[in-house]
């Protein structure tokens, strides 16, 4: 009977190639599976997210807009779909969401009807003086607490560059002007 090589026993897979036969126990442990790992991650800094939104009665769809809108006001909304990495469809739902409960303002310039900006109003920007902080606290709590900065710094350099590369693959190609 073949003994699986252990995660820690790494001489068993020494003398063999660099690629694993599917069908050996350990040749994808969890532990290595990043989506795995990311999926644990998130899963826990939404807990934590949910628990400090409910508390300023933010809905939860309305979190990574309010996030973006933040830093960049006014954008349109092609604009800030692309930046929180969402669907069109769950963009216009949020939108209604947080117009309702009185976060945003969505516009149409005149000069491009079928343009759409959208605008955080008075009380969505003191939300963020309040909010921003605790999210920080929940995040490194939930996330980040045997982390050094060094650490924290690598980490956030890192997750830029998937998320560089998740727009990169993601992204439709440019669209070419004139007729075909």
């Amino acid at each position: 009977m073949r003994r699986a090589p252990s995660s820690i026993d790494r001489s068993a897979t020494s003398s063999r190639s660099d690629v694993a036969s599917v069908d050996e126990p350990n040749a994808y442990p969890a532990s290595e599976a990043i989506g795995l790992l990311m999926r644990i991650a998130l899963f826990g800094l939404r807990a934590s997210f949910k628990a400090v939104l409910a508390r300023h009665r933010i809905p939860w769809s309305a979190w990574y807009y309010l996030r973006v809108l933040w830093e960049t006001d006014g954008i349109s909304q092609r604009a800030l779909t692309e930046r929180v990495g969402a669907m069109q469809p769950n963009t216009v739902s949020a939108l209604r969401t947080m117009e309702k409960a009185g976060f945003v303002t969505i516009e149409r310039p005149a000069t491009d009807r079928r343009s759409t900006k959208v605008w955080l109003t008075p009380k969505a920007r003191k939300l963020m003086r309040r909010v921003l902080p605790e999210m920080r606290t929940a995040m490194k709590s939930a996330l980040l607490e045997d982390f050094s900065g060094p650490e924290e710094a690598e980490l956030r350099r890192l997750l830029n560059k998937m998320c560089d590369n998740v727009r990169r693959t993601t992204s439709p190609p440019e669209k070419k002007h004139g007729r075909k």
